[in-house]
């Protein structure tokens, strides 16, 4: 079984405008703040210049930063009008003072999606800057938006760290016994593919090896991402972007080391080894963390959803929510509410269904098949207010009873997150 590096699916943020929806994922939240931040820049006490990735005190904006790019980006219209979607991603440093400078495309997509992302993150609002010994820093940050002309909830299979660790462990017995080697079949059929595909093995290697250095890239973007959000020293972040690094460096060495004349048939004979130094960096990552720190960087570095995405993703409502009040009574009976990553939620009363998110103010939910007392369905569209701590829901519920009638209630409720 292949341990995945990456499972990048980000849940994704619906905006529909003219029968389009755009999609975007942010994933450098950190949780939203009440404070404002004061107008004057923070008192520059350090000649430390250098650009920090990851600081004892992370960056944070100031409030729901997932809430400001939606309100503020906007999808070209000649974006639309091509057809063109996809994901930019770009880098950006937060001065001393907050402010946000040297605003990067590092991965586009097209002139017309790439300047659009990078107006709105030049535009940001200024940041409470990252610290370093109490000290303000520069900090570096990456951030990927996506542009999507139509919508795909995601549906994702809800892992646990028990289930990672058992297949970790399961692969370093495996080691333990030597590398796997490529069944005849499989080996003739991925050379014969590679054959066709690249024609020779000068090619082959060209086009291999570059895709093994932006795999890397690839990496190195998404490490920039999740890292600086993970309640790890810092110490601990360097040495777990330490081990990724051999990892990398070991692939590119690997495939170097081939020879030119036959690379198409040695390269598909050292495949199994790309997938044993991936075990490896997790055995060294958990070996040096320890269970309790490792089981944090997988839920937050691996899983995604997991913890992390839970908290950054674009969908302001993933998680678990407790109703307080409801047309402005405190709520005596406790019902607790859950949104997960595939657009599903279940209630702690044993409803539960589908929702949707729309314009970004809107969000219908859909349960057909509540079967409590005499409710039979159960539909609601309601106007939302949201933060990193408090929901406010404001619209109507149309509940189907089971003698066929259909009741209306207009409702305001009050939700507080407790997950």
């Amino acid at each position: 079984m292949i341990l995945k590096r990456y499972n990048a699916k980000s849940r994704l943020l619906i905006k529909s405008q003219i029968g389009l929806v755009i999609l975007f994922t942010i994933l450098c939240i950190h949780p939203a703040i009440s404070q404002v931040q004061e107008k004057q820049p923070v008192q520059d006490s350090t000649a430390d210049n250098k650009v920090h990735l990851f600081v004892e005190e992370m960056p944070v904006f100031p409030g729901n930063l997932n809430a400001w790019i939606y309100n503020n980006i906007h999808y070209p219209e000649a974006a639309k009008d091509k057809g063109i979607e996809g994901r930019v991603y770009v880098r950006f440093i937060i001065e001393k003072d907050g402010s946000v400078s040297d605003v990067k495309i590092i991965r586009g997509v097209s002139p017309e999606l790439d300047n659009e992302a990078k107006e709105v993150i030049a535009s940001m609002p200024k940041w409470f800057p990252g610290k370093h010994n109490h000290v303000p820093v520069r900090v570096s940050y990456t951030v990927p938006v996506y542009f999507a002309l139509r919508s795909t909830p995601p549906s994702v299979e809800r892992r646990t760290f028990e289930k990672y660790l058992k297949v970790l462990n399961n692969e370093e017995e495996k080691l333990k016994t030597g590398l796997d080697t490529v069944p005849q079949a499989s080996f003739d059929m991925y050379r014969l593919y590679l054959k066709k595909r690249y024609g020779s093995d000068n090619a082959a290697y060209k086009r291999i090896v570059t895709s093994a250095r932006e795999q890397q890239q690839s990496s190195e973007i998404m490490l920039s991402i999740v890292m600086p959000t993970m309640s790890l020293p810092v110490t601990d972040k360097n040495k777990i972007l330490q081990f990724y690094k051999e990892e990398w460096e070991e692939q590119i060495r690997l495939i170097d080391s081939l020879p030119g004349e036959n690379f198409i048939t040695e390269y598909v004979k050292i495949t199994p080894r790309f997938r044993a130094n991936t075990t490896l960096r997790e055995i060294k990552i958990r070996d040096y963390l320890g269970l309790k720190k490792f089981k944090r960087y997988v839920e937050d570095c691996i899983f995604s959803p997991g913890k992390l995405i839970r908290a950054v993703i674009a969908n302001p409502f993933i998680g678990k929510w407790e109703k307080i009040s409801e047309n402005g009574v405190d709520t005596k009976n406790v019902l607790q509410k859950e949104f997960y990553d595939d657009f599903t939620f279940s209630c702690s009363n044993g409803v539960s269904g589908t929702y949707k998110i729309t314009n970004g103010r809107y969000l219908s939910e859909t349960s057909p098949s509540v079967k409590i007392k005499d409710i039979m369905e159960y539909h609601a569209s309601y106007e939302y207010e949201v933060n990193s701590r408090i929901l406010v829901l404001t619209g109507e519920v149309k509940l189907k009873l089971a003698d066929g009638t259909q009741k209306n209630i207009q409702v305001k409720e009050t939700w507080r997150r407790i997950e």
